[in-house]
């Protein structure tokens, strides 16, 4: 009788802890859906507004590739090679920061950051694009020597 009771209390203990792993768990791919207002620049393409997905395109051989798609993920807008973005407090929700740009320009994602997380991506502009973002603004954006979007 007492190791049917044992056994009893282990199942409901392990069932216990199996329920609640799953409500838990997160995307893989760390999977957000943004809505934007208006446009926003990202580097090497300016998305209107609208919904979209941001992800890890590999995420079992790299985290540093976001892939960027629209609201129905079937169409791709680019994949962007990102630097670490780190904030002392893990993002409360998802969340994007953008830039400082002059008057009149694009608003421009500068890093992404998946909820619970203190490590974000930080998106690398090509150098001319940064240029451009970074006249009349007080902050330089991140450059690269290359475009790493593809439309």
């Amino acid at each position: 009788m007492l190791k049917q009771a044992l056994r009893s209390a282990c199942a409901i203990a392990l069932l216990t802890c199996l329920m609640g792993a799953s409500g838990s768990a997160q995307t893989y791919d760390k999977r957000t859906v943004f809505t934007f207002g208006g446009p926003v620049a990202l580097p090497g393409v300016t998305l209107p507004a609208g919904q979209y997905v941001f992800r890890l395109a590999d995420p079992a051989s790299s985290r540093k590739v976001v892939q960027v798609l629209s609201a129905d993920g079937k169409t791709p807008y680019g994949m962007f090679f990102s630097l670490p973005a780190e904030r002392f407090e893990p993002a409360p929700t998802p969340e994007v920061q953008f830039m400082e740009t002059a008057s009149g320009m694009t608003a421009a994602i500068n890093a992404w950051w998946y909820p619970g997380e203190r490590s974000g991506y930080g998106f690398m502009y090509p150098k001319d694009q940064a240029r451009r973002l970074a006249e009349g603004a007080g902050q330089p954006a991140q450059a690269r020597g290359t475009a790493t979007a593809s439309k």
